[in-house]
């Protein structure tokens, strides 16, 4: 298989190659922190920014998913990992969202190693959402930037939303669309 795609979205993270989803992780997240549209919203850059973040967005959802496949076929006793572009042949067996939010000017963050699928946030409302596995999604009210920051540098989503975010903002559970 050609590894075009997978340098193409290596490339988007301004990456050469990638070999384990820390640096994924590494790379992702100070360039969806620079360009986040609510970063950018009112400004004549905001259109540009709603760009590059889906194409973050994409690279990372691509990035991980291969990550992911070439780490399931890998022999569990193997010590070593191999310095090509891993082999994509499908994505993940884990679910994947593409509804996005009830907001439509939401934009979906995913995260990963994480019991939380994706995140987002709007930062007119101070509303963030956060969409778990099995595509439960709650939106917490008056969660201000700087915690919606904090959420995407933290090593697991998932503890943080638990430790900083659960107990400290009212919320609400929204109806699963189909």
């Amino acid at each position: 298989m050609s590894t075009a795609p997978f340098a193409a979205q290596c490339a988007v993270l301004g990456l050469r190659t990638v070999r384990t989803i820390d640096e994924l992780n590494a790379a992702y997240r100070p360039l969806i922190l620079q360009w986040h549209p609510d970063r950018h919203h009112g400004q004549a850059g905001h259109a540009l920014a709603h760009v590059r973040a889906t194409a973050i967005n994409e690279a990372y959802a691509f990035l991980s998913a291969a990550l992911e496949t070439e780490r399931a076929s890998r022999p569990a006793a193997s010590p070593t990992v191999s310095t090509e572009a891993p082999p994509v042949t499908r994505r993940t067996s884990r679910p994947v969202s593409h509804d996005g939010f009830p907001d439509a000017s939401v934009l979906e963050i995913f995260v990963k190693p994480s019991g939380i699928i994706s995140v987002g946030y709007n930062s007119a409302t101070t509303d963030l959402y956060v969409k778990y596995l099995g595509h439960r999604v709650y939106r917490y009210f008056g969660v201000p930037p700087t915690a919606f920051e904090a959420l995407l540098l933290a090593s697991s989503a998932s503890v943080f939303v638990r430790e900083h975010i659960d107990q400290q903002y009212v919320y609400e559970a929204l109806a699963r669309r189909t």
